[in-house]
């Protein structure tokens, strides 16, 4: 059974929308680190041009794209009211594309004061952001027992990313100048709470409304909706325990997490594949593209003596993570456009089409850019000649993204400001 979101409790859409817009824009940067760098961006996860460009990625693209849609996800889809949202989550964006930047420019310049100021812009970027979530996600109101596997799984991605931003913050500390840390062990342990512990829970609960929802399948079923995430949330704190005690045997949770997530993306896949409505459908190829590079990043990580660092972060960044938030950015501004207009319009004057906001043919010419980019990059993997192409199709997509995104809102911006 699917369940109707709570349109009443909508954060002002300039909230979430802030959010939204701004993020493709980290993606263009991105792309033209990768494309000025080149192959140094692949040879090692440890150069600085790849760090910039991860971090572009990770903090200014994904993170700022997933806190604005837990804006609007933790009221109408957990049905918990934001907790706090102009105080604190307005202030969130600006400083979290600052903070973003400035970290890229500090692992570019190599300047310990560039890493001090990041880092203190970022801790109040989710300072702010967290002050407003994590309120809302522990209130003593109760979500729905319809969606309370999904309440829990952002409860646990955001508690995943409160763990991974004092593990960042540690790390920036000493490439200020601050005290020493165990440097690798604390990189491998933020990296996996950023990846495993954070987007991948949260795409996790989020498909389980939004591929019934906006892809027309059937719904999740209901053991493997609740089940899921904290399986592999149980897999990521096996993994990084056996990481700090350098022990043999994680190498057992890491492929127990590997087949938790090939599991979910075959679920998630057949559900797709088995609607009734066109498997062409604005959309599903986004998910398609994600599901599968889930699945591929998981094994090429997991697999003793797998694959190079490059190859598995391009997997998971590009192929999976990327690809799912392009196809939801797609979806959910567009509906918060189309969401407010209708709201101030007479009723007796027709609201413009869900589909007029933006045209489906956009959504599939923009999926293929990214999808030859994400192919370009994989292929940079093993020919390191490729980079600079990678990055140029990956910083074209991400602008195509961002134009579209912000034609309805600039075509309506007289009642969306209202």
């Amino acid at each position: 059974m699917r369940r109707a979101l709570d349109y009443s409790r909508l954060p002002p859409p300039g909230v979430p929308l802030a959010f939204l817009l701004a993020a493709p824009w980290f993606g263009v940067a991105a792309g033209g680190v990768v494309a000025w760098h080149g192959a140094a961006v692949f040879v090692s996860r440890w150069n600085a041009p790849a760090l910039a460009a991860v971090h572009l990625v990770t903090l200014g693209f994904l993170t700022m794209t997933m806190a604005g849609s837990l804006l609007q996800m933790v009221p109408a889809v957990a049905g918990l009211p934001l907790r706090g949202t102009s105080r604190f989550a307005v202030w969130g964006c600006p400083l979290l594309g600052a903070g973003a930047a400035l970290l890229a420019a500090a692992f570019l310049s190599g300047h310990a004061l560039l890493f001090a100021l990041a880092g203190s812009v970022l801790l109040a970027a989710f300072g702010a952001l967290l002050a407003c979530l994590l309120p809302s996600l522990w209130q003593r109101a109760r979500a729905a027992a319809a969606t309370a596997h999904i309440a829990g799984g952002m409860r646990a991605a955001v508690a995943a990313l409160l763990a991974c931003v004092v593990a960042g913050l540690l790390l920036a500390s000493w490439l200020a100048g601050g005290p020493a840390v165990p440097v690798l062990q604390l990189v491998d342990t933020h990296a996996a709470l950023g990846l495993a512990g954070w987007v991948v829970p949260l795409v996790m609960a989020a498909s389980f409304q939004v591929i019934p929802m906006f892809q027309a399948t059937d719904p999740f079923p209901p053991l493997a909706a609740r089940v899921l995430v904290p399986l592999v949330l149980l897999a990521l704190a096996g993994w990084i325990a056996g990481r700090w005690l350098d022990a043999p045997w994680r190498t057992v949770p890491a492929l127990a997490g590997a087949a938790l997530v090939t599991a979910y993306a075959g679920l998630a896949a057949t559900l797709l594949l088995r609607r009734k409505r066109s498997r062409t459908a604005a959309g599903t190829q986004y998910w398609l593209l994600s599901l599968v590079a889930l699945a591929g990043a998981a094994w090429l990580f997991a697999w003793p003596g797998g694959a190079s660092d490059a190859l598995v972060g391009v997997c998971f960044l590009m192929g999976c993570a990327m690809s799912v938030v392009n196809g939801m950015l797609y979806r959910i501004v567009p509906f918060l456009v189309w969401h407010q207009v209708r709201a101030g319009l007479p009723p007796d004057v027709a609201a413009p089409k869900f589909a007029e906001l933006i045209a489906p043919g956009r959504l599939r010419t923009q999926c293929r850019w990214h999808a030859a980019a994400v192919a370009l990059a994989l292929g940079a993997c093993v020919v390191p000649s490729l980079a600079s192409g990678a990055g140029l199709l990956l910083a074209l997509s991400c602008l195509r993204l961002a134009l579209d995104l912000a034609a309805p809102v600039v075509r309506h911006r007289h009642r969306l400001t209202r």
